[in-house]
């Protein structure tokens, strides 16, 4: 059986802490992926982003939505 995910990219720590806690209020199963290399140091998040959060398919919706309200209070 293989598991679809779905991916949200994530601009910065500080943003992975603060939605990882929405997940997690909603009970939102999630993985953060950082492109931080200890080997290459920051240089894959200079060309890829800083990283994502995977969250399953059957949950894409609701992630979506609270990313999308997680980042409109941040313009507030």
């Amino acid at each position: 059986m293989h598991l679809k995910i779905f991916k949200i990219e994530i601009d910065n720590q500080f943003d992975a802490d603060m939605f990882s806690a929405m997940l997690e209020e909603e009970s939102i199963p999630y993985a953060i992926d950082n492109h931080f290399s200890l080997a290459y140091g920051n240089i894959f998040q200079t060309t890829a982003g800083w990283g994502h959060i995977e969250v399953p398919e059957e949950y894409k919706e609701k992630a979506k939505a609270l990313y999308k309200a997680y980042k409109e209070s941040q313009k507030e």
